[in-house]
C-alpha cells in the first residue's frame, strides 16, 4: 500500500511539474507578461515627459536667463573667444569664403534698478589667410581681382536689454533704423538656445572730399548661444555656466574690400566660448603678442 501510494504520489508529482514548467515558459504566457511590464514601463516614462514647446515665454524669465549664459556669477564680466571664416557673396554669383577670421571680445553686464541691464562690449578681431591663419597685411579680392589693404577691426558696443528687446546704449545717427530682439531659440535633447539678433539699416550717403557715395547698407548679426539646460535650474544660479556661442550676419561689404556699391551680402561664420576673465590659455601666444602690440591696453 505504502509503495503503491508512494508511487501513485510520485505520479501525481511528475505530472503535476511538468504543467508547472509548462505554465512557468509557455511563450504566449510570457509574451502578455513582457507586453504587460513594458506598458508599466512606457506609462512611467510618459509620465516623465514633459510637454515643452519652443516658446519665448516670460521676458523677464528669458532675460534672465540670457544674462546667466552671458556673464559669470553675480554678473561678472567675462572674456569670449571666437574665430570663423568670412564669406562673400555678390547678387548673381556663387559664395566663396575669402578670410578667416580671429578674435576675442570683452562684455559686461550692469543691471538697472527698473530690472533692465545695461551692456557693454569691446573687441579685436583679425581677418586671416585661409591657407597660414595668420593676420593679413593685403588681400587680392577674388571677386574683383584687386588687391586691398585689410582693415582689421577694434569695435566697441552698448546696448540695453529690456526683457526680450534690445536698444541701443546710445544716441545713433540720423536715419538710422535699429530693432533688437532677444528669443528662446530651441530647447533641444537637454540643450538651450537663447538667441541675440541685431538689425539695422544705414541710409545712403553722398560724396564727400574724402569718402565716395555710399549707398544703403544693412548689418545684421545673429548670435546663439548654447548651454545645458540643467545648467539653469535656479539652485545653479551661484555656479559657472559653460556657454558657446555660433554667430552669422547678413552684412553689406566691408569698406576695405573695395565692394561697397556691390550689391549682395557678406557673412562672417563665427564660433567661440565663453571664458573666465583671466583665462590665459583662452588666447594662442600670437594672438596675444599681436593684440598687445596693436592695442596694449586692451587684454585684461
Amino acid at each position: 500500500m505504502r509503495s503503491y501510494r508512494h508511487d501513485n504520489g510520485s505520479r501525481r508529482l511528475h505530472a503535476i511539474k511538468p504543467a508547472m514548467n509548462r505554465a512557468k515558459f509557455d511563450p504566449l504566457r510570457r509574451g502578455v507578461s513582457l507586453a504587460l511590464l513594458a506598458a508599466g514601463f512606457a506609462s512611467i516614462a510618459d509620465a516623465a515627459v514633459v510637454d515643452a514647446r519652443n516658446v519665448d515665454g516670460d521676458p523677464a524669465a528669458l532675460l534672465r536667463d540670457f544674462i546667466r549664459l552671458r556673464t559669470a556669477p553675480g554678473g561678472e564680466p567675462v572674456m569670449w573667444r571666437y574665430a570663423g571664416i568670412l564669406v562673400g557673396k555678390p547678387e548673381g554669383e556663387m559664395a566663396r569664403p575669402l578670410t578667416r577670421i580671429e578674435g576675442v571680445s570683452y562684455t559686461q553686464a550692469t543691471p538697472r534698478t527698473d530690472g533692465s541691464i545695461d551692456w557693454q562690449l569691446e573687441e579685436v578681431g583679425y581677418y586671416c589667410g585661409l591657407d597660414d591663419g595668420l593676420p593679413l597685411a593685403t588681400f587680392t579680392n577674388p571677386f574683383t581681382g584687386v588687391e586691398v589693404k585689410v582693415a582689421h577691426y577694434r569695435s566697441p558696443q552698448k546696448l540695453r536689454f529690456v526683457g526680450n528687446r534690445i536698444e541701443p546704449g546710445q544716441p545713433l545717427p540720423p536715419g538710422i533704423e535699429f530693432r533688437g530682439e532677444i528669443r528662446r531659440l530651441a530647447t533641444v535633447a537637454g540643450r538651450v538656445a537663447l538667441t541675440e539678433d541685431l538689425y539695422v539699416r544705414m541710409p545712403a550717403t553722398p560724396a564727400s572730399e574724402t569718402r565716395p557715395a555710399r549707398p544703403v547698407r544693412f548689418a545684421n548679426s545673429m548670435a546663439t548661444f548654447h548651454a545645458a539646460q540643467s545648467d539653469l535650474a535656479s539652485q545653479n544660479s551661484s555656479q559657472w555656466t559653460a556657454c558657446e556661442f555660433s554667430y552669422t550676419t547678413l552684412n553689406s561689404f566691408v569698406p576695405w574690400l573695395g565692394m561697397e556699391a556691390t550689391p549682395g551680402v557678406q557673412d562672417m561664420r563665427i564660433t567661440g566660448t565663453k571664458c573666465r576673465i583671466d583665462d590665459r590659455r583662452a588666447l594662442d601666444g600670437w594672438l596675444r603678442a599681436r593684440i598687445a602690440q596693436d592695442h596694449p591696453n586692451f587684454l585684461r
